[in-house]
């Protein structure tokens, strides 16, 4: 399932990394902002008027690797 960024519209094709707003109302609901790179969501920051936040990487293969050796544990 490919997603698209939600500031410059490029999709993410599936296996490919994206980044994730932390803050909730931007993660609840229909509502699922995935951002292709750091400057797609410091872009969404001034628009968004968040007062504390930040991003966390999902997806792709540097997560998949860092949950696998999480696993291991």
């Amino acid at each position: 399932m490919s997603m698209a960024c939600a500031t410059c519209r490029k999709l993410i094709g599936p296996g490919l990394g994206y980044i994730r707003c932390t803050v909730a109302s931007c993660n609840t609901g229909r509502q699922k902002l995935r951002f292709c790179s750091h400057r797609c969501w410091e872009a969404h920051i001034p628009t968004a008027r968040h007062r504390n936040a930040g991003f966390v990487e999902e997806g792709g293969p540097a997560a998949a690797a860092a949950a696998a050796a999480s696993s291991d544990r």
